[in-house]
């Protein structure tokens, strides 16, 4: 959090040298602030190339939760099929606020909202029947019986975006090109992880008291929510200004971030219907991701002291938000010239 706020009032700074270093009688438009709102859509990027985390589904460790990269597999053929993409990847909005200090240089705080497109996957597993008590519990396969998972992952975020503008803008031109660099810093949001499981009833009876197969149908839902994460964005556009007061943009834009875990919960569990979440306590149930485990860690594969009644130790996952979008926006531009200039329209 202190690195953030040191990055505003270093970019604040900056903007305020800038106008100090712009003479009144150069500024022949003047200054003024703008209001702007757009929205959009952005694809994952050049590349699409980074793994999507999941729930890990694990007949043969079934006691040992966290995150993975999701994947399409199954036992039966056998298939495994990494997804990929970005959470980037999705529909946005912004509100800005912004002060041009002269035609051509300006900044701007911006407030971006992004709903990140669904990414899912399907899981056949094969069934396992516990034979020893651990730890760790040993498990054996029960042969043509399977169980059918279904994944599911998309992101909610909001974050702020404090950027430096540059217009191509002389006094009086309607039509003109610009450019926008700026920090993104995620501050409210998380990933919703959702899995759904079916089991065959047939081998409920060797199975039921095992985590996963608790029944014939189970739902879950996981909620995972990130810790403080910087990246950048930028974008080129065309600006159309029909009025002094009234300015259309559209843009192509781009943004590197990507998001670090910071605790993860499951906030459903429930079996035919029935909320299960206690059965599991809370070992399994909420996890605290960390860069390290050691013997001081509260992980059973580290430490055989460890608390059920506290949240797992895990490694920190990550999330690719990186893509490449457009935006088309309106903005108010409010300065004494332009009021003026829409004053006399009115009389």
């Amino acid at each position: 959090m202190q690195k953030n706020l040191s990055l505003i009032w270093l970019f604040v700074l900056c903007t305020q040298l800038m106008y100090a270093q712009t003479p009144e009688k150069k500024n022949k438009r003047g200054g003024y602030w703008t209001l702007r709102v757009a929205g959009g859509y952005a694809w994952p990027g050049m590349q699409n190339s980074e793994g999507i985390m999941g729930p890990k589904i694990d007949p043969f460790s079934p006691e040992k939760d966290g995150l993975l990269p999701m994947a399409n597999i199954s036992d039966t053929l056998p298939l495994y099929e990494p997804v990929r993409g970005s959470y980037g990847n999705g529909i946005n909005f912004t509100l800005g606020v912004g002060y041009m200090i002269n035609p051509y240089i300006g900044f701007e705080m911006g407030v971006s909202v992004l709903k990140s497109k669904t990414f899912s996957c399907s899981q056949t597993r094969g069934l396992t029947q516990r034979l020893v008590e651990g730890p760790p519990p040993q498990y054996q396969a029960l042969g043509y019986y399977f169980m059918q998972a279904n994944i599911s992952t998309s992101a909610l975020g909001i974050s702020l975006m404090p950027s430096i503008i540059i217009q191509g803008a002389k006094p009086g031109w309607k039509v003109y090109p610009y450019s926008r660099l700026g920090i993104s810093m995620p501050i409210f949001g998380a990933l919703e992880h959702k899995v759904s499981i079916d089991v065959d009833t047939i081998v409920l009876g060797l199975i039921q008291n095992d985590p996963y197969y608790l029944g014939k149908h189970v739902d879950v839902t996981l909620k995972t929510e990130g810790t403080v994460s910087l990246g950048v964005n930028g974008a080129l556009g065309v600006a159309y200004r029909p009025l002094p007061y009234i300015m259309i943009t559209a843009e192509v834009n781009g943004q590197y971030l990507v998001t670090r875990a910071k605790s993860a919960k499951v906030t459903q569990w429930d079996t035919d219907g029935n909320d299960r979440i206690a059965d599991r306590g809370v070992y399994r149930s909420e996890f605290n991701f960390v860069d390290k485990l050691d013997g001081n860690s509260n992980n059973a594969d580290y430490n055989l002291n460890y608390d059920k009644n506290k949240p797992k130790d895990d490694l920190r996952p990550t999330g690719p938000f990186s893509n490449l979008g457009f935006n088309i926006g309106i903005s108010v531009l409010l300065s004494k010239e332009t009021l003026k200039k829409k004053e006399k329209k009115k009389e």
